[in-house]
């Protein structure tokens, strides 16, 4: 049986299993991250990684979850603090949100199966909490950007859509015309942030 942790040996394991996973999953990917390889690194037993994450698939997802709050505290920064226009600055932020995937190769590799398999995997209730701290988190943001007047308020019901379809398109990469990836997401960004700074009023009639 795995002897018992302190509360801060688990807090420090715990950072340690995500950091190997992290290395794991940018070094092969998802198909081929193993319990045993990740356990070792981060110095404990295969049986102790199962007193931090129940399965395979929920400490996958948390790593996810780990990169997801690293890069959405330093994008939401950028739009509150940067400099720039409303548009200027909410480009920059779809933009650095996809050029998250080209920063870990990991996340760039990862197929809509492969995100398939790992809903399979995973309770429902799981999956529920994880979308649910998502909107959570967005809406409160683009309340936010409404009330600084980045965004008009009749956008805010569309804007949890429109990050799940960027999403998609993300996990699509392989889809697009060979060369063509970079050049249409950033056309599509920029028409997006050109679209929500100027409101529905500044649609052409």
């Amino acid at each position: 049986m795995p002897r018992a942790f302190t509360e801060a040996e688990r807090a420090r394991i715990r950072e340690r299993l995500i950091a190997a996973g992290k290395v794991a999953i940018n070094r092969s990917g998802l198909r081929f991250l193993v319990v045993d390889d990740v356990s070792r690194e981060a110095g404990i037993s295969k049986g102790s990684f199962y007193s931090f994450f129940p399965s395979r698939e929920d400490f996958i997802l948390s790593v996810f979850e780990a990169w997801e709050l690293e890069y959405r505290g330093a994008l939401l920064k950028e739009i509150t603090e940067g400099t720039g226009s409303p548009q200027e600055k909410l480009e920059r932020f779809f933009l650095e949100a996809f050029g998250m995937l080209n920063r870990e190769p990991g996340l760039a590799r990862i197929s809509p199966r492969e995100i398939e398999r790992l809903i399979e995997g995973l309770p429902p209730e799981r999956i529920a909490a994880h979308q649910s701290n998502d909107l959570e988190v967005l809406s409160r943001a683009f309340a936010d950007w409404a009330e600084g007047n980045m965004i008009d308020r009749q956008d805010l019901e569309a804007l949890p859509g429109v990050v799940s379809a960027l999403f998609s398109i993300a996990l699509h990469k392989d889809d697009f015309r060979q060369g063509s990836y970079e050049a249409a997401v950033r056309l599509i960004l920029e028409s997006l942030a050109m679209r929500l700074a100027a409101g529905p009023k500044g649609r052409a009639s």
